[in-house]
């Protein structure tokens, strides 16, 4: 089973290898491996790149019924590598981190700002309406995460091995972790510009955003579900301290399809 450092250290783009088979062909752990591996990577390859990263529906977070508590409701979601994420039923209360927290600040203590948690370079809000004393952000991410399970004996092993005992099957979990910081709001203005001028699409520059290269393989491949605003009293329960808003989505065929009768709506109306 390949690791998150293991995967890590792949390019962005391989070319695929899947297995020949042919009558008398002996089939062993590598064979095997290979197969699930050629349709896996295949599979991760068009989520990420065709479908793209985010929530595909539910996981919605909101307040636990508990101080510094939150409860993630069942969804499905992409991971930034293109692995599905499923969660099948509501979980929590989890109880964000004591030492993200913010701590009452010491007098003449200035207010910096630091590089945020996820390594992406992004910047804490400090500054505006945005911020206050004794306030910060803290982002919930839902990551992908493997575990071995269902252990079965080992009926034969390699020379020398000892091994009796080993897992059965790999189950495709989730994890959900806290870091400090706040992750910006999703850019919603075109990234093609001129791309309808004159009311008639232009090809040549959707051609050319298409060919500038391939998105790269982020480090981080967790998914942001919610900025959530704590102070020295803690969300206080409150679910207007928890912004949804910012987590990026999956725009499944149902849902263009409504934002197409949307604009087609909207322009019936404009006209009358």
């Amino acid at each position: 089973m390949a690791t998150e450092s293991q995967l890590m250290k792949k390019s962005d783009l391989q070319t695929a290898v899947r297995n020949r088979y042919f009558y008398g062909k002996l089939l062993d752990v590598y064979h095997f491996e290979l197969e699930t591996n050629y349709l896996n990577d295949k599979r991760w390859l068009l989520n990420r790149l065709v479908f793209g990263y985010g929530v595909v529906c539910g996981l919605d977070v909101k307040c636990g019924p508990e101080e510094n508590t939150v409860i993630i409701t069942p969804g499905v979601a992409i991971d930034k590598w293109g692995r599905e994420i499923i969660v099948p039923k509501e979980i929590g209360p989890i109880a964000i981190p004591a030492d993200l927290l913010p701590q009452p600040a010491e007098e003449g203590e200035g207010e910096q700002t630091e590089e945020d948690a996820d390594g992406e370079g992004a910047k804490r809000y400090r500054e505006g309406e945005d911020y206050k004393k004794d306030e910060t952000w803290i982002k919930v991410m839902l990551c992908y995460h493997e575990c071995e399970s269902d252990p079965v004996p080992v009926l034969a092993g390699d020379c020398g091995g000892t091994e009796v005992c080993t897992a059965g099957t790999i189950r495709e979990q989730y994890r959900v972790t806290f870091a400090e910081g706040r992750t910006k709001e999703n850019y919603t203005s075109c990234s093609i510009p001129d791309l309808i001028p004159r009311d008639r699409l232009d090809y040549a520059a959707m051609v050319r955003w298409v060919t500038d290269a391939c998105p790269e393989l982020p480090r981080n491949s967790c998914i942001t579900l919610a900025n959530v605003r704590v102070n020295d009293s803690g969300h206080q329960c409150n679910d207007e301290n928890v912004d949804i808003n910012v987590r990026p989505i999956v725009y499944s065929n149902d849902l263009l399809y409504n934002l197409i009768l949307s604009v087609i709506t909207e322009h019936d109306r404009r006209e009358k």
